[in-house]
This record gives C-alpha cells, structure tokens and sequence, in this order.
C-alpha cells in the first residue's frame, strides 16, 4: 500500500474517531499500525470497527478481515468512497441485536 493511501487511511480513522467522540464515546485510534493486528481501527466501543475510505472501498474484504481479527467483539466495517458520506457495514443478526436494544425508545 503506498504512502498517500496509508495516509488517506489514517483521516479516515480520525474522522471516524472525531465523530464517535463528538457523540460521547471514548474513541480512539486502535495501534494496529505499529504492532500488528493487536486492536481494531478505532477503539473504545463494544465493536471491533474496521475503517475503509477510497475512492471505491472494499467493503466485504474489510468484513473478512474484521471478521478474521476480532477478539469475539461484533465486526462493524465504516467506510466512505471519496466525496460521499459515511456508511455502515454488520451481520444482519448483530443489526437485529442492536435494533432490538433501542425498540421501546421514543
């Protein structure tokens, strides 16, 4: 992977690390790129988030590394081609789970 995309990788972290933060979560950048496969992209949260941003991202290449990384937490994958917004890639069995957690509110 050259340079210019790692570093594209890394907004890419931030900004998801920024948002989740501007929410009240205690989000972090995971230190995968200095040790490994030691945590996920962001940290802080009860998923393991995989970040992707690109101009054409590969969605289900990052849930099967999620997926082949995790420590048992669910995988979420949040990804963005260039110049579009911010999507969310899970299981539909974890969508269900979290979908059920808020039934009831409001």
């Amino acid at each position: 992977m050259g340079r210019s995309s790692r570093q594209k990788g890394q907004r890419g972290e931030r900004e998801v690390v920024a948002h989740l933060a501007s929410l009240g979560f205690e989000a972090r950048r995971g230190w995968q790129a200095r040790q490994g496969h030691a945590q996920c992209d962001v940290e802080g949260t009860d998923w393991w988030i995989e970040v992707k941003r690109g101009k054409r991202c590969p969605i289900r290449a990052a849930m099967r590394q999620a997926e082949a990384d995790t420590d048992g937490r669910p995988c979420l994958v949040l990804w963005r081609d260039d110049r579009q917004p911010w999507m969310v890639t899970l299981r539909l069995d974890d969508a269900v789970v979290l979908l059920d957690s808020g039934a009831g509110d409001g």
